[in-house]
């Protein structure tokens, strides 16, 4: 049974419009006079449809829907209206809004306004879903192409070299290639930011790499610290020094 949340801030509608629902084997779960209360009810319930009235006070129905839509706090939103007002409808239909029902309501659209409300509603989710999948996909790829050219470039291989040995480090692991890639990525940027203030210090102060390697590594072990977090502090005071 499909479960609905109701919002409109006459009680003779909403009574009129839940028994309409109940009689098509819909499940009324929760009231709304206005949008707030809408909005925390989805908050509560999560439902598979909302009907919306769009004049209400407090928070009108568009507003509540968007945020309703946005926040992902139900499957899909259908607006309540006295106008057929092609305005409403278009700005509906660009927060997320998949149907449209004109008060009073007549029973014999209210079942095939609903069903095709909510199968576009299904296509526009999956449709979402998809894209933040290939995006998110995408963001993988270049997570692992970076640790891939690091690699190549600290162990002065070929990328297909450095990628081969990503995929083996995967398997060995038993743990996803971009878990291994985000790791190699903060590993060689820790050596990086050791190296790099290592260098300062050989520069400015004069003294060898294995003294300055040792100053890094004895405010580590004062500060209970790893030699990268040491080598920021050094970084961060030789900084407001240059200042």
């Amino acid at each position: 049974m499909k479960r609905v949340v109701l919002a409109d801030d006459e009680p003779i509608t909403r009574l009129n419009i839940a028994s309409m629902l109940e009689d098509i084997g819909f499940a009324v779960v929760g009231e709304a006079g206005d949008g707030f209360d809408a909005v925390e009810l989805c908050r509560a319930q999560h439902p598979d449809l909302v009907l919306m009235d769009v004049k209400m006070p407090v928070f009108d129905g568009l507003t509540a829907s968007k945020t309703i839509i946005t926040e992902g706090l139900a499957d899909c939103v259908v607006l309540l209206t006295a106008y057929d007002d092609r305005a409403i409808i278009d700005q509906a239909s660009q927060i997320g809004v998949t149907g449209y029902l004109v008060k009073p309501i007549e029973p014999r659209l209210l079942l095939p306004t609903i069903t095709v409300a909510m199968a576009q509603s299904a296509r526009l989710h999956a449709s979402q879903r998809e894209t933040k999948d290939a995006l998110q996909r995408l963001q993988n790829e270049k997570v692992i192409q970076r640790a891939q050219m690091l690699m190549a470039e600290q162990y002065h291989i070929s990328p297909m070299e450095a990628y081969r040995k990503l995929q083996q480090m995967s398997m060995d692991k038993r743990l996803s290639m971009l878990v291994i890639a985000e790791a190699v990525i903060e590993q060689i940027g820790k050596k990086d930011v050791v190296n790099t203030v290592k260098e300062q210090l050989m520069h400015k102060k004069g003294i060898s790499e294995a003294a300055a390697y040792r100053q890094i590594s004895s405010l580590a072990k004062q500060n209970g610290c790893t030699p990268a977090e040491a080598a920021e502090m050094i970084s961060r005071k030789m900084g407001r020094a240059n200042g």
